[in-house]
């Protein structure tokens, strides 16, 4: 009598226990359903702007575009109160010299590396510093901080396709 009583308990504690574990994987998967999704449109340079580089270039190039759209934070603004700082939102891609899959590799390899020195550029500034710096100035101390990293060749010169900020 105790042991069908004992039985009866686990088997009805083991019935909980799976109908517990399908009922929550039923509502992971309709939450998972459920979500937004958000498509981010990475625009690579196309064929006509690379071609137009290589017209101006004596030497032919290519495009790295592997880093994709960053989204940094920049310094806040301490003169401002309760300034927390502006997220900057751009897409970097660089040139480097055409057919050299070697330093090609290294861009690829060293990927991460680049998008550090990418983001600890523009978040150790001010939205107001960044805004008053030329592009061509923010453009040449990227090249030469990331050429400084690289050993295996030189970039040419830094692009970019997204270069917003966000209130």
């Amino acid at each position: 009598m105790k042991r069908n009583i004992l039985n009866s308990i686990l088997i009805t504690i083991i019935t909980l226990l799976i109908l517990i574990i399908i009922g929550g994987t039923m509502v992971s998967v309709l939450i998972k359903r459920n979500e937004p999704k958000v498509s981010i449109e990475i625009k690579n340079p196309t064929e006509k702007e690379i071609e137009s580089l290589n017209k101006r270039n004596s030497k032919q190039v290519s495009a790295y575009t592997g880093l994709g759209q960053l989204r940094i934070l920049t310094s806040p603004d301490y003169e401002k109160e309760n300034d927390i700082g502006k997220t900057l939102i751009l897409s970097p891609w660089f040139t480097y010299p055409e057919n050299d899959t070697v330093f090609y590799e290294e861009l690829a390899r060293k990927k991460n590396l680049t998008i550090g020195i990418i983001t600890n550029y523009f978040s150790t500034k001010t939205q107001q510093q960044i805004l008053e710096t030329t592009e061509e100035k923010i453009k040449a101390d990227l090249l030469s901080l990331i050429n400084s990293q690289l050993s295996l060749g030189q970039i040419i010169d830094v692009y970019f396709t997204d270069y917003l900020f966000l209130n």
